[in-house]
């Protein structure tokens, strides 16, 4: 079974690129969503600060969940 994580596409300085939200992991898709929308003002709030202080003038275009590998390679960094 896949791991479901919650990411974000983030825009800045021209580059459109996700991010993983290192909140929490989970089992299913659902279960994800559910998390998702219980906290959705917390990891808004939580990511928007982090953006604030590592990329400045960054803007958060959309916030999901996915299975980890669809979406990073092995080689890439996550926040």
């Amino acid at each position: 079974m896949a791991t479901v994580v919650i990411y974000a596409t983030i825009f800045v300085a021209g580059i459109v690129s996700v991010v993983e939200y290192k909140g929490d992991t989970f089992k299913t898709n659902d279960s994800c969503i559910s998390y998702l929308e219980k906290y959705n003002t917390h990891i808004n709030e939580s990511l928007q600060d982090h953006l604030n202080k590592k990329e400045k003038g960054a803007s958060v275009l959309f916030i999901g969940c996915s299975e980890r590998g669809k979406f990073i390679s092995t080689n890439e960094q996550t926040t």
